[in-house]
Formats: structure tokens, sequence, C-alpha cells
């Protein structure tokens, strides 16, 4: 039943998130390692021929901007996930919960017929309570459908802001 499947993550976005970030994750660190090397290798400055460390300060300041952009991106993955946690709890899909009571009570009497008597008395009372969410609002339930459908195309545009970002660095280097 497709109420009962929002309580897991869609499948594609399950496959395709991970992905994503993983490549970003990696695209930055290639980055840093580009500035390292570029740091690493600033001709020094002479006067009146400073065109290379200017080049170099120039290509720095892009790589900069560039793992900037890439480490905002990443940070919209937990934005994600709470948004979308927040609108599945709205939605109030069937719920259990279970309770368990115990109790024991002990007496002792003296002298009567039988002479001294004692008397244990345990019970134990389980209480299971399902609510049904069959009455779920349309409207909520599109919004959960429409935070997916938002995150997707935010992951589409995600990767071709990587794969941008990737060509002009190759250019500039």
């Amino acid at each position: 039943h497709f109420l009962s499947s929002l309580d897991s993550a869609n499948s594609l976005l399950t496959a395709a998130i991970p992905a994503v970030r993983d490549m970003l994750s990696s695209g930055i660190m290639n980055i840093h390692t580009l500035e390292r090397y570029i740091f690493l290798h600033v001709p020094q400055m002479e006067d009146g021929n400073n065109f290379g460390v200017t080049v170099q300060m120039t290509i720095s300041k892009f790589l900069k901007e560039t793992r900037d952009e890439w480490s905002k991106l990443l940070e919209e993955f937990p934005k994600y996930y709470s948004t979308r946690a927040d609108a599945v709890d709205k939605l109030g899909l069937s719920k259990t919960s279970s309770s368990e009571t115990k109790t024991e009570s002990k007496s002792k009497s003296t002298g009567g017929e039988k002479g001294d008597e004692e008397k244990t008395s345990n019970s134990v009372v389980n209480e299971t309570k399902t609510s049904n969410g069959q009455k779920t609002d349309v409207h909520r339930l599109n919004h959960v459908v429409a935070i997916d459908v938002k995150f997707y195309g935010d992951l589409r545009a995600a990767l071709m802001t990587l794969f941008n970002g990737y060509i002009t660095i190759l250019d500039n280097m």
C-alpha cells in the first residue's frame, strides 16, 4: 500500500543520495589537492613580471569559490531528511505502541484452620495499541511526494554544478 511505503524513503532517492554526496565530497577533496599543488608552485614575484603569480591567485580564488559552493550543496542533505521526517510524522500513519504492567502482591496470615498461610499473587498485563492512519490528508501526502521530487531535482542540479565546476577547473588549469 502506498501509505505504508512512505515510512521508508523513496528507493530512487535512497540510492541517489549517497552517490551524489560521495561525488561532492570527492570533488571537494580534489579541489583541496589542486589548491595545495598551486600553493606549492607559486612562482617568485619579480619586479614588473608578476603575471604567473596573478594567474595562480585567480585560479586559487576560483577553486575556493567552487569548493565553498560544493560544501553548501552538502549542507542540504540533512535538511532534506529533517523536512521529510517532519512531513511523514504529520501524515499520521498507523503507529503501534505497547506497554507491560507487572503487579506482585504478598500476604501472610497466621492462625485459622490450616495454620499459617502465605499467599503470593502475580499478574502481568500486556497492552498493545494500534492507531490506524487511513484518514490521511491527501494534501499532506502530496507534500511528502513534493519534498521527494524537489530533492531529486536538487540532486540533479548538484550533479550539473559538479560537472560544470570540473570542466571549468580543468579549463583554468
